[in-house]
């Protein structure tokens, strides 16, 4: 079961993580920062979600976090908040 939590959703930004990652609380900082709208989705690694079909057409490593911008996908902390400073420059 993913758990989804909206945070003002307009962007189109998704973010997938783990409750309790760390690599994820900095993406989901980032994003707070930058005041941007975005999709919770909590997946469950002990259910196996971070193994689906549909996860690993995201990131083919089974890893979080994971950012989908409408049709860019983006994973690994430092690139998603690299990712997000040239899509997003303002504010810094």
């Amino acid at each position: 079961m993913v758990l989804v939590v909206d945070a003002r959703d307009k962007e189109g930004l998704e973010l997938y993580l783990l409750s309790g990652s760390p690599y994820g609380w900095r993406v989901q900082l980032a994003l707070e920062f930058k005041g941007l709208a975005y999709r919770s989705r909590f997946l469950i690694a002990s259910e196996g979600e971070t193994r689906t079909t549909e996860f690993l057409a995201l990131n083919p490593r089974g890893k979080v976090p994971v950012l989908r911008a409408n049709e860019d996908v983006v994973y690994e902390s430092l690139a998603v908040m690299a990712y997000l400073e040239r899509r997003y420059p303002d504010p810094p």
